[in-house]
């Protein structure tokens, strides 16, 4: 069974969810987006961190996406809010070994590099945490440094985008 075998269930959830939705149906707008961006700026640069320095992203470093999310979020010149799930993330980042890390890796840079590629139509700006070099030889390379053994803490990485998007929802008041 595949990796996403094991998580198509949460991943299902996260994508009917009515933040998710809105994303996708280019209904967001810049204000809210900027939110969304600032929170995901500081999970992936937490995440990318912790992953550069276990080694797990040696010859495939062009799949980190903080920096260009920082862009995507300076371009949109909104304020934005910090949300508690995006400190508590970093916090539980800091627990998990660096084999559990290429989980979280999984299921946020394989969203961009996959569903990604078609919210960068829809959502206010550029998108261009969406944009990748080698997308494909990068999947290929990304692919092969997984194993079902991921299956537990996927799940887990998908319930903490879950929590994101529930307190994006119920701050502006999205259904």
């Amino acid at each position: 069974m595949a990796l996403r075998d094991h998580i198509k269930e949460k991943h299902d959830l996260a994508e009917k969810h009515p933040f998710v939705k809105l994303l996708f149906a280019g209904g967001v707008s810049p204000p809210i987006y900027a939110e969304y961006l600032l929170n995901q700026y500081l999970m992936y640069n937490h995440l990318e961190q912790l992953a550069e320095v276990a080694g797990l992203l040696n010859g495939v470093e062009t799949v980190k996406r903080a920096e260009s999310i920082l862009t995507d979020f300076k371009e949109l010149n909104c304020q934005a809010k910090i949300f508690k799930t995006s400190t508590d993330y970093i916090q539980y980042l800091n627990t998990i070994s660096k084999e559990k890390l290429m989980a979280h890796i999984y299921v946020r840079h394989f969203g961009d590099l996959f569903g990604g590629q078609l919210m960068k139509k829809v959502v206010p700006g550029s998108g261009s945490m969406y944009n990748f070099e080698n997308r494909s030889a990068l999947i290929q390379e990304l692919r092969s440094r997984l194993n079902d053994d991921l299956a537990e803490e996927a799940n887990i990485a998908l319930d903490w985008a879950l929590k994101l998007f529930s307190e994006l929802a119920n701050e502006h008041g999205i259904q």
